[in-house]
């Protein structure tokens, strides 16, 4: 029997993962987030409705003692972060044990729940040859089994096309926010095209390539049919052992690319291996993925 995506264990991984990440951000990382951010501040803003879930300690008591009515106070440095996840949902994600699109959901839960607790704004938007119907814009905790239970509809299959999608983003989201793209990444070339007009918009970046470790050492030899499984094309190739340097050689650089084309860019970069447990991913990300700052 599969292992269930999300149980009550995935739950309160969530809340130690937000624990960590809201003693980051009101902690020692704090000046940073507002030095990035022209104008952030914890100068009160607006009010909004209140949403099952949020702080208590954001509730204007004042307003509820004369109106009746439960809002919260919302400060400017609260309101300047969107975030906002591309998820890859083509038919390469689907490959490997565990598959790369089961962790790339979790790490969409766990990244997005942040979100939505820390009173940002948080929305999951997948793709493949385009964008998917999304969750957007959920705010608090309490919004998070809506959100699982959409990340557990999802599958992962069809063709991918980063730069289409990304000119359906544009079109529609037109604030800068925080911009993390989950993807394994092949198709390199299209995919920094995409990143290119992301940049343009003024968007924070982030990207997080999702890898097997069949990806970086397959244990296969001999004659084999190789199926490509977004297109169905194949090959019938006798596999040596100088084919699968070359192809070692070939998927290494695909990360060191992306790696420095983040570097020279200033977008943040991190590998997410589906060997490793999703929380010590996030865990690691907080600390010193810098996706916090």
């Amino acid at each position: 029997m599969a292992e269930p995506l999300f149980d009550n264990e995935f739950l309160k991984k969530l809340e130690y993962l937000e624990l960590i990440a809201r003693r980051l951000v009101f902690g020692r990382q704090q000046a940073a987030r507002q030095s990035i951010r022209k104008g952030a501040s914890v100068e009160f803003k607006d009010f909004r409705e209140y949403s099952p879930g949020d702080d208590p300690r954001t509730v204007d008591w004042s307003v509820y003692a004369r109106l009746g009515t439960l809002v919260i106070k919302l400060f400017r440095q609260e309101q300047e972060l969107d975030l906002w996840i591309l998820l890859d949902g083509s038919g390469s994600m689907a490959f490997g044990e565990p598959a790369k699109f089961d962790h790339a959901r979790r790490i969409a839960a766990a990244l997005a729940y942040i979100g939505m607790a820390d009173m940002d704004s948080a929305s999951v938007m997948p793709f493949g040859d385009s964008l998917r119907p999304a969750r957007q814009r959920l705010r608090g905790r309490g919004r998070i089994f809506e959100l699982l239970e959409y990340l557990e509809r999802l599958t992962a299959e069809g063709r991918t096309d980063l730069e289409t999608t990304v000119k359906s983003f544009v079109a529609r989201v037109r604030r800068p926010g925080l911009v993390v793209v989950l993807s394994d990444f092949y198709g390199l070339q299209s995919a920094q095209r995409a990143i290119d007009q992301l940049r343009f918009f003024k968007h924070e970046l982030f990207v997080i390539q999702v890898a097997s470790p069949w990806e970086f050492d397959p244990p296969i030899r001999g004659e084999l049919r190789l199926i490509d499984v977004e297109s169905t094309a194949h090959d019938d190739l006798t596999i040596t052992d100088g084919m699968l340097r070359r192809y070692k050689q070939a998927f290494q650089r695909l990360g060191a690319d992306l790696r420095s084309y983040g570097m020279k860019y200033s977008i943040g970069h991190a590998l997410a291996r589906t060997d490793e447990a999703f929380d010590d991913f996030i865990v690691a990300l907080l600390q010193h993925g810098g996706l916090v700052a």
